[in-house]
């Protein structure tokens, strides 16, 4: 498994993750060497046909924060 990766549902517990130092709320996705992080915007929306919700990709300097002791 690649440290540098986090995703919901990893096994690796609850984390903060910031891009250009800003907190990214609802982050689902975040590549650390990469500088990308996916995550759902606020307010939710849903597709046209209705059938996902729709992500935004950030890029930038990503740092990720575990909140597990």
């Amino acid at each position: 498994m690649s440290d540098h990766i986090h995703y919901v549902g990893d096994g690796r517990g609850r984390r903060k993750v910031y891009v250009d130092g800003r907190l990214v709320e609802r982050a689902i996705y975040a590549d650390v060497r990469r500088g990308i992080v996916d995550h759902f915007p606020t307010p939710l929306k849903i597709h046209k046909r209705g059938k996902r919700v729709i992500s935004r990709r950030l890029h930038g300097q990503v740092t990720v924060e575990s909140l597990v002791e």
